[in-house]
């Protein structure tokens, strides 16, 4: 019983030269690449610059995968941190507010301090009780 061979594909080598001193920056990104995937980042690289749909997905980088992972930490840590940060907000601005108490200095009258008289004071106070937000 003979085995039946595996037709093997037809292909076409194509090939192109990169300078070490000009094109140091390629050179760089394919060294990076995993010998296995290169052919498949040119194809991809190449499909992608005609507008056609990229047939394998791009496997992501480790140095992706590891400065996600320290964003990801990052914004986990500014979400908790972040009410007690608001609360030391909020007490900076409330310490900068005047304090407003019930206490009138002996020198000045109630309408002079508000600016206010009985009659327009208690008048506001009517339109207040009856404002509707």
């Amino acid at each position: 019983m003979s085995k039946l061979r595996k037709r093997r594909r037809e292909y076409r080598f194509i090939g192109f030269k990169v300078y070490a001193d000009s094109d140091a920056d390629i050179l760089a990104w394919w060294e990076a690449i995993d010998e296995g995937q290169r052919s498949d980042a040119i194809r991809d690289l190449i499909r992608e610059r005609l507008g056609l749909e990229v047939r394998r997905k791009r496997q992501p980088d480790l140095r992706e995968l590891l400065q996600m992972r320290e964003d990801t930490a990052w914004i986990r840590s500014a979400l908790n941190d972040m009410p007690g940060w608001l609360e030391g907000v909020l007490h900076q601005l409330a310490a900068m507010q005047p304090v407003v108490s019930g206490v009138v200095p002996n020198n000045v009258q109630p309408s002079a301090a508000s600016g206010l008289t009985s009659n327009d004071g208690d008048r506001r106070a009517r339109r207040m009780k009856g404002a509707t937000w």
